[in-house]
């Protein structure tokens, strides 16, 4: 299964499942350990935070650009 396949797949567990219990470590027993254990959390984060899963934006710092320029100071 594809990993876009996986996230809406975890989306729609964790948004139809809330209510039930569905938690994190549900989700991950139901998916066989086809996705780390991590990764559905980092996922569910998303879900809460964001609305919907986008790993276009990755979280953390962002790359330093590198010109020489830069370098000399």
């Amino acid at each position: 299964m594809k990993s876009k396949d996986l996230q809406k797949l975890v989306l729609f567990k964790y948004e139809n499942g809330w209510e039930n219990g569905d938690s994190a470590s549900k989700i991950f027993n139901d998916l066989n350990g086809s996705v780390s254990y991590r990764t559905i959390r980092r996922w569910c984060k998303m879900i809460r935070e964001r609305g919907s899963i986008d790993l276009s934006h990755p979280p953390g710092r962002p790359p330093i650009v590198r010109t020489k320029a830069m370098i000399r100071k």
